[in-house]
């Protein structure tokens, strides 16, 4: 054990159970059991032992434990165990990863053996580590170990399980103690409804604390009943001379020192862009560079030296996941090499932050929902760690998203000045920050939303889009309206029950006391009735309008006519006129409570407060919908422009579903005038920017032109001769003529084969969720879904989800479509097998992109070779950079679409690949094995070094 615990004397038992399923009603058993008892910190006691079942230990049950009905023939039944396991755990409080499964399992067995069930406490490490742990990427006992660097080297064994979860428990007994006292009382405060006994360890803890206070920690302080944690100011280097760029190898290597090694391919990225944007007075750089050179730190170490003391990069990158990748690893090593010079700051939209205002008025009240109450002690936890307030930070579940829409902010501008925590807002900081950064690191939709705002921070700004080819995907978004019909009734809905005389809380009891506000209640009342059954009425006006059947995700998609839709959403329409008669009226009722309120400030509770957040939370979701209806007018009667709109839903008997999105095809300048025009320089960087040399793809798509571009294409930076294959089958049946039972049992087959032949870590790439879903029935079949774990987009969770799940896995298959073929880093072993099922062209029976081809077409254009082929390029290029990640990884691809042999286009596809990439058509039997072989030989190198 490593840390003492603060209840000295308590005797925990520590229990972790291996069986033969999860039911014991229906007969599962015990076939090993691994216990310690810890006292202060230190084992007292071990015990472990396997158990006799009397039953047949299923197949399954032994690929995960190791344990077979063969290991357990002379083991002792439980039966014999049943009085010792009794006395061992009497007086203790019994402890498990997952205690609600542990604890009735056990108690179960004891019955059955004649001997009276456990009548001791019982503790979850499961639900504490969630609490204590607010952050952690995932709460599965291996991958907690990990965080916590616990050897764990046997999961699914009892007695392995139990030392880990023992150690996890002493780790999260002394964070407990570590709580300030403060906090420790809110969370009593709350009720918290916990696994067993669970909730007791914070009050046994706040107890403990009245005979022996404790001081807060320095990194903390208290602000209007909240603990939180110090804001570090950023440091501000002296001086305002520019630095001197290192531009030789010998300049580099003194730079580096012992922090960094010099990368010849990096360097040249570095120089190329330094000079062209001094030498050669660019404006607009683009640099391509592959996994491997390092291009995050290729690109800020000039910019740094270009732009310091009086200038800032503004970094914009594809998702928030790689903001956070950029200052966690690239400004960290750049801060290593220029300490004192760096300030960096993350920008996200405004509801990505929590308001600590509104989260201090939710914790007056007492949720219904205990995965809300839950949340909000998550959070009060959080509180003492986070300096940024980032939502994303917290490890969340779907359910738990609800909740978060009522604390999340919602803008400088709606925060006043005199609020109580006003000076411990996180975006108040975020702009005392941007004032004194000089890299900001962003996203693609943030930076098109707010160019503007964001080139204005400086007289002199480099803009830095990194992952650039996803950046015309983010502005044609920006410009796209989506409206959700279950939305609307979700926030209609709630506001009926924060209205509703017979909620625990509502406005009506609220303003009870004032006449005028009970009246103006009651008005809002009748609003949000009228407004009910309009919303149903105009779904029902758009359900008129479908007649499509699902498309290859299961979907309806059907396109609307703009000039029917001109009609649908004009304001001289009833339904229309209605609806923004009944927004503007529930608005200005709402408007004169607010005026209420405000003017007997003194009178209302915290509770009363989080109340009117709430109303207000939701109107302003409903009114953003108004706005969407209004934006998509205002697109409809623009002239010159390509506007398209579609409905969508789940099937048909799912009419909740019903979501109307749209937006103009072709943005006409958009970035280059919206965007581009509001920095001084711009530099785009990528590892796979280019389908050819000669290709106009790239340009087209980030409305550049090409003659004012400066362009540099670095080499591939990994031996890919030696360290992977990209093997292709030839008789595969072709996705467009076999039919699609052929080629979902040959999917599934060749993947099982390989899967098996191969047992290493796996990602199985698709175009649709639909035929996920089909091949992972057909893998259920088969004996590989006893022998592995198989993890399906769609099915097993969202990519966030699986991709936790199948980093921290061994020997997993991962099937998945969209995302996954970018994006994505799983090194060294974590990834050794990619299969590609289907070359990545976009479906072309979607209307998107049969529209997109007629815009072609009309300006005399091949819609093939000028963009689904250039466009697929790119996505396999993506795909095939998933494999190697760093220098010592090695890996197969394998392509199930034999196109990319037999059609022209596949040379063109196969010749935008890295050059020195051994590609080989073969027989599937024959790939399966080369598969097989290349790996094995490369383990044995690894073992050999």
């Amino acid at each position: 054990m490593r840390k003492k615990q603060a209840d000295h004397g308590q005797i925990y038992s520590v229990v972790d159970l291996e069986t033969t399923g999860t039911n014991v009603k229906e007969g599962d058993r015990i076939i090993q059991i691994g216990c310690l008892l810890i006292c202060d910190g230190e084992i007292i006691n071990r015990f472990e032992t396997k158990v006799n079942p009397l039953k047949p230990i299923p197949r399954s049950i032994t690929q995960l434990t190791g344990i077979s009905s063969h290991d357990v023939e002379s083991a002792p039944v439980f039966d014999d165990l049943a009085p010792m396991l009794t006395s061992m755990l009497a007086d203790t409080v019994f402890v498990a990863h997952n205690v609600n499964f542990d604890f009735p399992f056990l108690n179960a067995e004891l019955m059955a053996a004649g001997e009276k069930p456990l009548q001791i406490p019982a503790i979850d490490t499961v639900t504490l580590s969630q609490l204590l742990y607010p952050n952690a990427k995932s709460y599965r006992l291996r991958d907690l170990s990990a965080k916590l660097k616990i050897e764990h080297d046997q999961p699914h064994s009892a007695i392995s399980d139990a030392e880990a979860t023992a150690q996890l428990l002493v780790d999260l007994l002394a964070r407990l103690h570590q709580l300030p006292t403060l906090t420790l009382k809110k969370l009593v405060k709350m009720e918290l409804v916990l696994p067993q006994q669970t909730k007791l360890l914070f009050e046994r803890e706040l107890r403990q604390r009245k005979l022996k206070p404790q001081s807060l920690s320095e990194d903390l302080y208290v602000s209007h009943g909240l603990v939180l944690h110090k804001k570090r100011p950023l440091t501000i280097s002296e001086g305002d001379a520019r630095l001197i760029y290192p531009m030789t190898k010998r300049q580099k290597i003194r730079l580096y020192q012992d922090q960094l090694v010099y990368r010849p391919i990096q360097a040249k990225m570095m120089n190329a862009i330094y000079n062209f944007f001094t030498r050669d007075k660019a404006r607009q750089v683009m640099v391509e560079a592959g996994t491997g050179v390092g291009k995050t730190l290729g690109y800020l170490l000039p910019l740094t030296y270009l732009t310091v003391p009086n200038g800032k990069i503004i970094v914009s990158t594809a998702t928030n996941l790689l903001q956070s990748q950029l200052l966690t690893q690239g400004i960290a090593q750049l801060k290593q090499l220029l300490p004192g010079q760096i300030n960096a700051v993350t920008v996200k939209g405004n509801s990505h932050y929590l308001s600590i205002s509104k989260f201090a008025y939710s914790l007056m009240v007492n949720e219904d929902s205990q995965l809300s109450q839950f949340l909000k002690a998550k959070i009060l936890i959080w509180l003492l760690q986070t300096t940024t307030g980032d939502l994303e930070e917290l490890n969340l579940n779907a359910q738990q998203i609800p909740y978060l829409s009522e604390v999340s902010h919602t803008g400088l501008n709606n925060l006043s000045a005199d609020d109580p925590f006003y000076r411990d807002d996180f975006l108040v900081s975020r702009q005392r920050q941007l004032r004194h950064a000089n890299v900001v690191i962003t996203n693609h939709a943030y930076l098109v939303a707010h160019a503007a705002e964001l080139g204005a921070l400086a007289n002199e700004t480099y803009l830095v889009v990194d992952e650039a080819q996803n950046l015309a995907i983010n502005s044609q978004r920006e410009s796209r309206q989506q409206i959700s019909f279950n939305q609307l009734r979700i926030a209609i809905n709630q506001m009926q029950a924060l209205t509703n005389s017979s909620s625990n809380a509502n406005l009506a009891e609220l303003f009870n006391a004032f006449p005028i506000g009970a009246y103006h209640v009651e008005l809002i009342r009748k609003d949000l009735s009228a407004l009910k059954d309009l919303i149903e009425q105009l779904t029902l006006a758009f359900l008129t309008k479908v007649d499509q059947q699902p498309n290859l995700d299961g979907f309806i998609e059907q396109v609307l006519v703009n000039g029917e839709l001109v009609i649908m959403l004009d304001s001289s329409n009833p339904l229309m006129e209605s609806f923004e008669q009944a927004t503007a009226s529930l608005k200005l009722h709402f408007t004169t409570l607010q005026h209420l309120f405000n003017d007997h400030a003194e009178r209302w509770l915290g509770s009363d407060r989080y109340l009117m957040n709430q109303f207000a939370s939701q109107l302003s979701h409903l009114m953003t919908i108004e706005a969407g209806f209004q934006a998509i007018r205002a697109t409809l009667e623009k002239k010159d422009e390509t506007p398209l709109f579609w409905l969508t839903m789940r099937s048909r008997s799912e009419r909740s579903t019903l979501v109307l999105t749209g937006g103009n095809l072709t943005v006409n300048h958009f970035l280059r005038e919206r965007v581009y025009a509001h920095f001084n320089r711009q530099l785009f960087v990528g590892a796979t920017l280019f389908t050819s040399n000669k290709s106009a793809f790239i340009f087209d798509q980030l409305d550049l032109e090409r003659e004012k571009v400066k362009i540099k294409r670095l080499p591939v930076a990994f031996d890919y001769e030696h360290q992977a294959r990209f093997l292709m089958a030839i008789d595969a049946p072709s996705p467009t003529e076999a039919s699609d039972e052929t080629v979902i049992t040959y999917l599934s087959q060749t993947i099982a084969n390989l899967a098996e032949a191969t047992n290493c870590q796996t990602v199985v790439l698709f175009n649709s969720l639909q035929t996920i879903e089909r091949v992972y029935t057909k893998l259920r079949q088969t004996d590989l879904f006893n022998q592995r774990d198989i993890l399906a987009q769609g099915i097993n969770g969202n990519r966030d989800k699986l991709l936790k799940q199948f980093s921290t896995g061994q020997n997993t298959v991962l099937l998945g479509a969209a995302s996954f073929w970018e994006g994505i880093d799983l090194p060294a072993n974590q990834l050794q097998l990619l299969i590609i099922t289907r070359l990545p062209f976009e479906a072309p029976n979607r209307f998107e992109n049969q529209a997109r081809c007629e815009l072609l077409k009309q300006a005399g254009k091949n819609p093939f070779y000028h963009y689904e082929l250039p466009q697929a390029i790119i996505r396999l290029r993506q795909g095939v950079g998933r494999l190697l990640r760093t220098p010592t990884d090695n890996g197969v691809v394998v392509v199930l679409d034999p196109r990319i042999t037999t059609k022209r286009y596949g040379k063109t596809m196969q010749n935008a690949l890295p050059p020195s990439l051994n590609k080989e058509s073969l027989m599937t039997s024959e790939l399966t094995q080369k598969a097989a072989a290349f790996l094995t030989q490369q383990a044995r190198k690894v073992n050999e070094k």
